[in-house]
């Protein structure tokens, strides 16, 4: 059944594991506690991982906390990435459902659409909170951890991870982690993929409604400008994501001796893959914007065609004659304001997508990836070279 009247910050409300989470009572209406939830995270994520290893340190006489405490791969995944998958939520829901609602407000989704686009959402709503796909996303963790347990270099596993003499297996801490932390990371980022694919889907129906698009308008993509506005909602994602795949490449170039440039295809891959995630869905408007301007180059076209005739009818047959008060009339300054019109239909873009939030985003994406740079570069030795440059 279709749900007309939800708020902004419910369209988009739902993904795993916010059904267990709000079954806990971690969520309450109108209280995300956002900010509570990403500590409870760090604390069975991260806080177990050092207790049991200052233990073990104690009982074993080893220093595996050190080894833990060193270990950036693990840092980025918990204490930075899990953390903020969290706190976007606060953020990104909000925008992507105020999104939503602007194909209503905005009368780009004509009367005659509304019962299919509620329709929509109601269909979104209903995928975002199902139960099934809940259950088979922590399935799907699991199995990615048994996984990673079974492929994952022996070599390239930490101490702090390992046994009493580095014999196989899994000590306590690493036991928590295999068992605990990962999944909890996976399914955190297993609910934000399902969200994106929500979303996706969502603009793909839509793209498929019979959309009012003014090919005149002034933001060149016929009034869907605001849709462009969900790649910036998505930046404190993309930069938690981004984290994960840098704490890996800075623990090798600080600890292995491994060159930050040799993770160069890694990083672009990152960029890339962020790009095909956040922007992706928008280029689904490329066929309803492609067909706008080519109606509105005939329409607009043929209008400004007969305009300009009439134009050169009235003054230009009888331009020796013209009197001094000509250019006080207002023909010319409708002339001047319809040929506007059609200049941005001529301009329109196949795609509402922005430069400004394509930069941001490729920057946003980049950054976890300074640290790992200044390590292998150092800092002042990057601002002399720049000031030799300069001077």
């Amino acid at each position: 059944m279709a749900q007309p009247n939800l708020a902004d910050n419910e369209i988009f409300d739902g993904g795993p594991p916010l059904r267990l989470v709000k079954s806990l009572g971690l969520i309450k209406p109108n209280e995300r506690r956002s900010i509570q939830r990403a500590v409870v995270v760090v604390l069975i994520a991260w806080a177990p991982l050092v207790i049991v290893s200052a233990i073990e340190s104690l009982v074993l006489k080893e220093n595996r906390l050190a080894s833990l405490m060193v270990d950036l791969t693990v840092i980025s995944r918990y204490l930075i990435a899990a953390p903020l998958f969290i706190l976007a939520e606060e953020f990104t829901i909000f925008r992507l459902g105020q999104i939503a609602r602007h194909f209503i407000d905005s009368g780009i989704v004509p009367p005659q659409e509304r019962p299919r686009f509620d329709g929509i959402i109601a269909d979104s709503r209903r995928l975002l909170n199902s139960a099934s796909v809940e259950l088979l996303v922590v399935v799907i963790a699991y199995l990615g951890m048994i996984v990673l347990t079974q492929t994952f270099p022996t070599e390239d596993i930490p101490p702090w991870h390992k046994t009493s003499g580095g014999a196989e297996g899994y000590s306590w801490a690493g036991w928590w982690h295999a068992l605990v932390s990962v999944p909890v990371a996976l399914v955190l980022l297993l609910g934000w993929l399902w969200r994106i694919l929500i979303w996706g889907l969502f603009l793909f129906r839509v793209s498929r409604l019979d959309l009012q698009l003014v090919a005149a308008h002034p933001d060149l993509v016929g009034g869907l400008q605001f849709v462009g506005l969900s790649v910036r909602a998505f930046l404190l994602l993309s930069f938690a994501i981004s984290t994960i795949i840098a704490g890996g490449v800075a623990y090798r170039v600080l600890y292995m001796g491994a060159s930050f440039f040799s993770f160069i295809y890694v990083i672009i891959a990152v960029v890339i893959l962020s790009l095909v995630i956040f922007v992706g869905p928008l280029l689904v408007f490329g066929r309803k914007l492609v067909e706008a301007r080519r109606r509105g180059i005939i329409d607009y076209g043929g209008l400004a065609g007969a305009v300009g005739s009439q134009l050169e009818k009235k003054w230009l047959d009888y331009r020796k004659s013209v009197s001094g008060g000509a250019l006080d009339v207002q023909h010319f300054s409708a002339t001047t304001d319809l040929y506007q019109l059609v200049t941005n239909v001529y301009q329109m873009k196949p795609f509402p997508i922005a430069t400004q939030h394509l930069i941001a985003l490729i920057v946003v994406t980049l950054l976890p990836f300074l640290p790992a740079l200044l390590f292998e570069i150092p800092l002042d030795e990057i601002l002399s070279d720049l000031v030799k440059l300069m001077f």
